[in-house]
């Protein structure tokens, strides 16, 4: 009895047709999983491409700090323009980065870098100023961000400080 019951069992499952494949339940998880995941991804996504244009932003106002710095070193004033200081700045998303970003003040002690991103808003960038001064045979920096996202800083004026609504970067 017992051999014929497998045998049964066998014939049985033997000729049952396989099925293969998912059921709709199961593609729907799965679709439902993927787009949470999805959700909460994409704004992490999108703040980091923030942070990396916010960065190339503060390197080119540092950029422009060291290049007025070495060319007032040797010529005893600073740049008026980009070109004199021999220098390119990557201008994929700062908006004026020809001579529009550079300030020399009328006492020639001093230079500020002012580049600005008119797509601060979608970016979610800050905004940066940067000044060089040259005062008893020594240099001094000072760099200034925005507490919130801006398109640019107004120019630091005669003050060591920041602008209202901004902090300086170490």
């Amino acid at each position: 009895m017992k051999s014929d019951l497998q045998f049964k069992l066998l014939s049985r499952l033997n000729n049952k047709k396989q099925e293969s494949g998912f059921t709709l339940i199961e593609l729907l998880v799965v679709v439902i999983i993927i787009g949470v995941l999805a959700a909460v991804a994409l704004p992490n996504l999108l703040r980091q491409v923030g942070k990396a244009r916010e960065t190339e932003i503060k390197n080119a106002v540092g950029t422009l700090n060291r290049s007025q710095q070495a060319y007032h070193f040797e010529r005893q004033e600073f740049a008026p323009t980009l070109e004199l200081l021999g220098i390119t700045i990557p201008n994929e998303y700062i908006s004026n980065v020809e001579n529009d970003a550079l300030i020399v003040a009328n006492d020639a002690d001093s230079a500020d870098a002012i580049p600005a991103n008119d797509n601060y808003d979608n970016d979610g960038t800050r905004a940066y100023v940067g000044r060089i001064e040259h005062a008893a045979g020594e240099y001094s920096q000072l760099m200034c961000q925005s507490d919130a996202p801006a398109a640019s800083l107004p120019a630091l004026g005669n003050t060591d400080d920041c602008p209202d609504g901004s902090t300086q970067v170490r």
